[in-house]
């Protein structure tokens, strides 16, 4: 242990300031897969049993991915590029780019970024604060990069960060194991920007809150061009 680890109270998840946030859950991570991420099948299941339980106590889920159009890689001639639109493995219309099925509700917020963090490459805090949401119970695909630049922006944003554990799955790195790498990660997280913990533990708090009637939202449940 280091000397100067982060030393907090566990945090307030009431619904009315905490949404839950979902990160990169695409099908271009996975077993095998584009990026290959071996347990982030696991991952998927878990994060998907929490937001049920998070939702049926009146909880906010907001679903976060990486996906790319045509008309964000114009020519020259202000036509998109062929060999980018044909080969980029994000674009949109591949299934790279598609959500896990049985992940997104149509209550949800869906929003798009275009790079690792979904404050740095989206409009994450944008939503956040339009909703008047202070606090973040996170999962995603991968641990050490879309969930980790994600939640250290979050962090340092001012917000309250807790990682779902079993609901994030890293790919292997060089001389890393995934597991390694994912284990790490989230010691790193721990260490100075937020908090953790299981995703069994955060369906006992969310079965045990009061069912409670959904916030008023705004109309659009679907930002960021998705």
């Amino acid at each position: 242990m280091g000397s100067n680890p982060r030393v907090e109270e566990p945090y307030d998840l009431s619904p009315g300031h905490t949404v839950m946030l979902g990160v990169d859950f695409q099908l271009g991570f996975g077993d095998g897969a584009w990026e290959h991420t071996p347990d982030a099948p696991a991952a998927v299941a878990r994060f998907r049993e929490a937001a049920a339980s998070w939702r049926g106590a009146g909880g906010r889920v907001i679903m976060c991915r990486e996906i790319y159009y045509p008309s964000d890689y114009p020519g020259a001639d202000g036509e998109p590029l062929e060999d980018v639109v044909a080969h980029h493995p994000l674009m949109s219309g591949r299934d790279n780019a598609e959500f896990y099925p049985g992940l997104v509700e149509p209550e949800d917020l869906v929003m798009r970024k275009t790079g690792f963090s979904a404050v740095a490459a989206g409009n994450l805090l944008e939503i956040l604060a339009e909703h008047r949401w202070d606090t973040v119970v996170m999962g995603g695909l991968t641990t050490p990069i879309c969930v980790g630049t994600t939640s250290d922006d979050l962090s340092m944003a001012g917000l309250k960060v807790v990682i779902l554990e079993d609901a994030c799955a890293s790919q292997p790195f060089e001389g890393f194991s995934a597991e390694d790498a994912h284990a790490f990660a989230l010691a790193r997280f721990r260490y100075l920007f937020g908090q953790t913990m299981t995703t069994t533990d955060f369906r006992e708090f969310a079965d045990g809150l009061p069912t409670a009637s959904r916030p008023s939202s705004p109309d659009a449940t679907r930002t960021g061009g998705i």
